[in-house]
Protein backbone atom coordinates (compact mmCIF):
# COMPACT_ATOMS: atom_id res chain seq x y z
CA UNK A 1 0.00 0.00 0.00
CA UNK A 2 1.25 3.78 -0.85
CA UNK A 3 1.64 6.40 1.29
CA UNK A 4 -1.04 7.66 -0.26
CA UNK A 5 -3.63 5.36 0.12
CA UNK A 6 -2.69 4.57 3.93
CA UNK A 7 -3.45 9.06 4.05
CA UNK A 8 -6.52 8.51 2.25
CA UNK A 9 -7.96 5.73 4.41
CA UNK A 10 -7.40 7.72 7.84
CA UNK A 11 -10.21 9.71 9.58
CA UNK A 12 -9.44 13.00 11.95
CA UNK A 13 -9.00 11.11 14.69
CA UNK A 14 -5.94 8.98 13.12
CA UNK A 15 -4.42 12.25 12.84
CA UNK A 16 -5.43 13.87 16.34
CA UNK A 17 -2.53 13.73 18.93
CA UNK A 18 -2.38 11.10 22.29
CA UNK A 19 -3.52 11.86 25.46
CA UNK A 20 -3.33 11.16 28.59
CA UNK A 21 -5.43 8.66 28.47
CA UNK A 22 -6.39 6.12 25.19
CA UNK A 23 -10.39 6.54 25.82
CA UNK A 24 -10.14 10.34 25.17
CA UNK A 25 -10.78 10.74 21.88
CA UNK A 26 -13.37 7.54 22.02
CA UNK A 27 -16.49 9.84 22.12
CA UNK A 28 -15.57 13.08 20.18
CA UNK A 29 -18.15 13.39 17.52
CA UNK A 30 -15.08 14.33 14.98
CA UNK A 31 -13.95 10.62 15.25
CA UNK A 32 -14.00 9.05 11.91
CA UNK A 33 -14.80 12.21 10.25
CA UNK A 34 -12.83 12.03 6.80
CA UNK A 35 -12.83 15.33 6.13
CA UNK A 36 -9.51 16.31 7.31
CA UNK A 37 -9.04 19.88 5.43
CA UNK A 38 -12.06 21.21 7.19
CA UNK A 39 -10.76 21.04 10.70
CA UNK A 40 -6.94 22.82 9.45
CA UNK A 41 -8.19 25.56 6.97
CA UNK A 42 -6.72 28.60 5.47
CA UNK A 43 -6.71 31.82 7.71
CA UNK A 44 -9.69 33.04 5.02
CA UNK A 45 -11.48 30.12 4.81
CA UNK A 46 -14.31 29.59 7.22
CA UNK A 47 -14.43 26.49 9.21
CA UNK A 48 -18.68 26.10 9.83
CA UNK A 49 -18.66 22.87 8.57
CA UNK A 50 -16.23 21.83 11.85
CA UNK A 51 -17.98 24.27 13.98
CA UNK A 52 -20.89 22.98 13.21
CA UNK A 53 -19.45 19.08 14.66
CA UNK A 54 -17.72 20.47 17.77
CA UNK A 55 -21.51 22.19 18.50
CA UNK A 56 -22.71 18.79 19.60
CA UNK A 57 -19.50 17.44 20.80
CA UNK A 58 -19.65 15.93 24.34
CA UNK A 59 -16.42 16.89 24.99
CA UNK A 60 -16.15 20.19 23.52
CA UNK A 61 -14.44 22.09 26.32
CA UNK A 62 -12.03 19.73 27.27
CA UNK A 63 -10.83 19.49 23.21
CA UNK A 64 -10.45 23.34 23.24
CA UNK A 65 -8.43 23.16 26.78
CA UNK A 66 -6.50 20.51 25.13
CA UNK A 67 -5.33 22.37 22.55
CA UNK A 68 -4.14 24.96 24.33
CA UNK A 69 -2.38 23.51 26.92
CA UNK A 70 -0.41 21.22 24.04
CA UNK A 71 0.06 24.08 21.16
CA UNK A 72 -2.19 22.62 18.58
CA UNK A 73 -3.32 24.27 15.68
CA UNK A 74 -6.91 24.20 13.41
CA UNK A 75 -10.02 23.62 15.02
CA UNK A 76 -10.41 22.04 18.45
CA UNK A 77 -13.84 22.86 20.44
CA UNK A 78 -15.31 24.32 17.70
CA UNK A 79 -12.67 27.34 17.72
CA UNK A 80 -9.67 27.65 15.88
CA UNK A 81 -6.23 27.47 17.38
CA UNK A 82 -3.07 28.63 16.55
CA UNK A 83 -0.18 26.63 18.48
CA UNK A 84 -2.59 26.65 21.72
CA UNK A 85 -3.48 30.37 21.00
CA UNK A 86 -7.34 30.60 20.08
CA UNK A 87 -7.72 33.12 16.75
CA UNK A 88 -11.32 32.87 15.91
CA UNK A 89 -13.88 31.91 17.20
Amino acid sequence: MTNTAVQEQQTLADLLPISDSANYWQHAACKGDPNHEAWFPFPSQDFDYARGICAGCPIRRECGEFATRTGQSGVWGGHEYDRGNRIRD
